[in-house]
């Protein structure tokens, strides 16, 4: 259990290596999308998609991931909405209350709006992979197990999330590799996550 974050960033790395053209077409499709806005979420949502069917072993091209864009559109704007709104909120508290107040009661309050700004993109990204593995695409039940997987897992969703940062760190320094591959990656460590039984990893 305690390696398994390391195992799952391990593996994530190995996927990426292993269709390495691939990723770089739909990470980059990824990029641009989410600039333009509007097509953001649902290519999102094509991204796990394909991560997914690769970790499973499926056969899966370029052309699956273009396909699945309008297949999922509605879905990923059902998700893109939601996840906006609370964006837009905790990123607007913590800005106010850094604007009207320097105090130490006011950094303590600007601390916890990170700490739940980073639950809530740990949260999604489990809830993303969660919709490939269910038997119905319900995000309502998606989040919920996303949900259920960091209450019952706290010490790997948080080493998970740390070992995320570094490595998307480093790929900013080396030669901005987080920009080329940055969302695949992370697509492929929550799918990672999410169909690997942790409690059965040593």
């Amino acid at each position: 259990m305690k390696y398994a974050a390391v195992k799952i960033i391990a593996l994530s790395l190995r996927d990426i290596w292993e269709d390495l053209w691939t990723c770089l077409i739909c990470n980059w499709v990824w990029l641009i999308s989410n600039l333009l806005i509007i097509p953001g979420p649902p290519v999102t949502l094509a991204l796990f998609y394909y991560t997914n069917q690769h970790i499973h072993g499926e056969t899966v091209s370029i052309i699956d991931f273009f396909k699945a864009i309008p297949r999922l559109w509605r879905l990923g704007w059902r998700w893109g909405i939601i996840n906006d709104i609370v964006l837009v909120l905790l990123l607007g508290d913590f800005l106010l209350v850094g604007k009207l107040s320097q105090s130490a009661g006011a950094h303590f309050f600007q601390g916890l709006y990170l700490a739940v700004l980073s639950f809530w993109l740990l949260l999604q990204v489990f809830t993303l992979a969660f919709l490939f593995e269910q038997e119905i695409p319900s995000m309502k039940i998606a989040f919920r197990n996303g949900s259920a997987l960091i209450g019952k897992n706290l010490l790997f969703s948080f080493t998970l999330l740390v070992l995320l940062l570094i490595v998307l760190s480093l790929g900013v320094v080396a030669f901005m590799l987080t920009a080329a591959l940055g969302g695949v990656f992370v697509a492929f460590a929550a799918n990672r996550a999410v169909s690997l039984d942790i409690r059965k990893i040593d």
